[in-house]
């Protein structure tokens, strides 16, 4: 299994430099599934656009999707770092697993999650021009796809893919973990939320809101379980999405990918070596300076 890359603390500065640093990290791993996968899919993706004008500005992106017959986990980081004034950064990753269960009549759909997330921002900015965000979004979701006629059901779960919110049906089982940090002020926020289906073993918050260096982080371990009484078809969804942003003076310039002498970027796709021949996995990693 790939393993996750967390920067845990801003950078240091002199008193005279100015900095912003923005980072998102965050995790989902749902394992020992009592069904396997009838069908699994998935899509990975990372994004990045930096600038700097007599600057420099860093860009970071590390993302994961890997699945198996009874298992699927995505995490991804985030970063950006802007010196001095006139830089922008912005990463962002996005990331979805579709899975499909064929459950028979009298059968329980169970498994176990963990998730964790950790956000951070902090503004060394002598001229309180900068600005600086992360943003975090991981949840998944089980839906009762019986209705769907099985001649049509593997371009369903293609389509949702790229449109996840075409499914309009209820859920049958929820969880979701968010949170968002911004220098504003405004709107800074670590929240979990869940269906009755869904239990939590551990629980763990810790977050700062206040001051120039801000910070929220979460840990839950849980587990789920469904019975269901009829033959059933059901879908899982699953999405990671985060993003960190840094710039000065304050922008809402396009986000538009430059590519420049000092960009690694290193997709990967496919099995990993020695992993056994029914388990995929995509890993994208982005990693650039601009400026000076």
């Amino acid at each position: 299994m790939p393993t996750p890359s967390i920067a845990t603390s801003a950078p240091s500065v002199s008193p005279s430099q100015s900095v912003t640093f923005a980072l998102s990290y965050g995790d989902l791993f749902l394992t020992n599934f009592s069904q396997k996968f009838s069908s699994v899919d998935s899509d990975n993706q990372a994004n990045t656009s930096a600038s700097a004008d007599g600057t420099t500005a860093t860009v970071h992106n590390d993302a994961v999707v890997e699945t198996g017959e009874t298992e699927a986990l995505t995490f991804s980081t985030s970063s950006a770092i802007g010196e001095n004034k006139n830089y922008f950064g912005f990463a962002e990753t996005h990331a979805i697993i579709v899975g499909n269960f064929f459950v028979d009549a009298g059968k329980n759909l169970s498994f176990n999650f963990t998730s964790a997330l950790d956000l951070e921002t902090s503004i060394y900015a002598p001229q309180r021009i900068e600005s600086v965000s992360a943003v975090r979004d991981i949840s998944f979701s089980l839906y009762d796809t019986s209705d769907v006629p099985e001649r049509k059901l593997k371009d369903f779960l293609t389509n949702l893919l790229s449109e996840p919110n075409r499914i309009k049906k209820s859920r049958l089982v929820f969880f979701s973990v968010s949170g968002n940090l911004n220098s504003s002020g405004k709107d800074n926020f670590l929240k979990s939320q869940k269906s009755e289906n869904v239990t939590f073993s551990t629980e763990f918050k810790d977050s700062n809101f206040e001051g120039n260096q801000k910070f929220a982080s979460t840990f839950i371990r849980g587990s789920v379980k469904y019975s269901f009484n009829n033959q059933a078809n059901v879908t899982l969804i699953a999405l990671r999405t985060g993003e960190a942003r840094v710039a000065a003076p304050e922008s809402s310039r396009s986000l538009t990918l430059l590519s420049t002498p000092g960009s690694q970027v290193v997709p990967t796709e496919g099995r990993r070596p020695g992993a056994p021949s029914n388990r995929y996995s995509n890993r994208k990693v982005i990693t650039y300076t601009v400026g000076k």
